[in-house]
């Protein structure tokens, strides 16, 4: 796989790692340089006797390097990566060294045990009792996050936007007694609403009916259908044992276009959302990743580029969120078209709609519409289409800068996230060039 400059640049820990590593981005630096379709590597001679010794997998992207160095990627892999990337004839190709071979087979070993670890079966009597004691707690959670509501609306909202930082504490402090992370992140989302902007009535209502609704669905949830009784008990927080998921979970392999990454900083914990589209199936999927300050991520997911794997998807009324049951390699990167990107925004609408409907407790819906243009119009900017639709944008300045920057007014390929009031745009093509616009997400 050959990576960009700034595919690179995102795997870097810091920026002085990636100055570091521009500056080892010479073949002056390598007494070795060699490469294969699996992996890169190199001895860079640094200030010890030996040189270090540096590899890269290509296929599923990691790194292993001699140096004494606690960051990663360090400035070696780096400097492999930028170099290879600017001149990748300086490379030797042919057989692997053993000292790479090894590793790489020492990978593939470990993900064949995780594999074999994930098709077990899972122990369904202790389970379920574990389930029945959480229901009973989770119970007596709803019944008082209801009460709280209810005397909420009673006294007026319009007296909360002075209120809110302490106002919601409690109760989301009693939701996480009571076993539900998810209600109590939804009390958290209500305290974190703009309260000096314009449409914070809009947002305040419609968590509050939200989660009152979740609640009352989960009071009533032996009547539900099977995938409603999923999507509840995830919105209330039940996690989906990883082992149920890779065994239980819609199978389905493609070849999955990484169409943008962006991460929330929750307390300590960094969450990592990584958007796919599946060349053949044209299905989205969504890859979370949790870790804490100084960790890496288990998997590394470059956005534009693309890898073939089989997944496993959640169980829910419109799953979207899945797990890597085998990653097979990498491939080459596409534009995406045809029947799964829209042909302008009326027919984006309808699909946002269309998802709406099935399942209404959805925050953002992904769409892939093409044909688009950004524009401005009283200090808000627009998406508009060929037939002089528009839909507003919520863009921060530095992502807005770069929109307008790379597109120049042309029409381009963009990935959004469909809301209610407006849209977030996320990346896009123009003339075969990938583009990122926003890898921090707000929640």
């Amino acid at each position: 796989m050959q990576l960009s400059e700034d595919q690179i640049i995102k795997l870097a820990p810091d920026a002085a790692s990636v100055k570091a590593g521009k500056g080892l981005a010479s073949a002056a630096k390598w007494v070795l340089r060699g490469a294969s379709d699996r992996a890169l590597w190199g001895h860079c001679q640094g200030s010890g006797k030996n040189p270090y010794q540096t590899q890269v997998d290509l296929q599923n992207i990691a790194f292993k390097c001699s140096c004494p160095s606690h960051k990663f990627p360090c400035k070696h892999s780096l400097g492999l990566l930028f170099l290879y990337a600017s001149q990748p004839d300086l490379f030797m190709t042919g057989e692997e060294p053993d000292w790479v071979e090894e590793w790489l087979e020492k990978r593939a070993g470990k993900a064949a045990e995780k594999k074999e670890k994930a098709d077990k079966p899972v122990d369904v009597e202790a389970q379920a009792k574990r389930q029945e004691a959480r229901h009973k707690k989770v119970l007596n959670g709803v019944d008082d996050l209801q009460g709280w509501l209810k005397d909420l609306v009673r006294s007026g909202l319009l007296n909360v936007p002075e209120r809110a930082q302490s106002l919601f504490a409690g109760i989301s402090k009693r939701m996480v007694d009571a076993q539900a992370p998810g209600l109590a992140g939804m009390m958290r989302q209500l305290q974190e609403i703009h309260y000096f902007g314009e449409d914070w009535k809009y947002e305040l209502t419609a968590g509050v009916s939200r989660a009152y609704l979740v609640a009352e669905s989960y009071k009533h949830l032996d009547q539900l259908p099977p995938e409603w009784q999923d999507e509840v008990r995830t919105l209330v927080g039940y996690p989906q044992a990883k082992e149920d998921v890779l065994v239980n979970g819609e199978q389905v392999s493609d070849d999955w276009l990484v169409v943008a990454s962006e991460s929330l900083q929750q307390d300590r914990l960094t969450v990592e959302y990584n958007w796919l589209y599946g060349r053949q199936t044209c299905r989205y999927a969504l890859f979370l990743q949790f870790f804490t300050p100084g960790a890496l991520a288990e998997t590394a997911l470059l956005p534009g580029s693309v890898v073939a794997a089989d997944v496993a998807f959640y169980k829910g009324v419109t799953p979207t969120r899945v797990l890597f049951r085998e990653q097979k390699g990498t491939r080459e990167p596409f534009i995406p078209s045809g029947k799964g990107c829209c042909a302008g925004l009326a027919e984006a609408m309808q699909v946002y709609r269309e998802s709406m409907t099935r399942n209404p407790f959805a925050y953002e819906v992904p769409v892939l519409v093409s044909g688009v243009r950004l524009v401005m119009h009283e200090k808000q900017v627009w998406i508009k289409d060929s037939n002089e639709y528009l839909i507003p944008l919520t863009l921060g300045e530095a992502d807005k800068l770069k929109g307008f920057a790379v597109t120049g007014g042309r029409e381009f390929t963009g990935f959004f996230l469909a809301g209610e009031r407006s849209w977030r745009v996320l990346s896009l093509w123009i003339e075969d060039k990938y583009y990122t616009l926003s890898n921090e997400y707000n929640g």
